[in-house]
């Protein structure tokens, strides 16, 4: 779970990153899928730090 959480999140910020680089009509969509995968990976890191604990 941890190791899924973070490369959600490292996928998030690259989705994020090349949002914010892109200069045709699909910036709005990049960064709202980037900001989406990081949150899901916050998420999926929590759970696996909580699980092992």
């Amino acid at each position: 779970m941890i190791k899924n959480g973070l490369f959600t999140i490292a996928i998030g910020f690259v989705v994020v990153i090349l949002g914010l680089t892109d200069f045709e009509g699909r910036q709005i969509l990049m960064l709202g899928i980037g900001i989406l995968l990081i949150i899901l990976g916050f998420a999926l890191y929590n759970k696996g730090e909580k699980k092992a604990d």
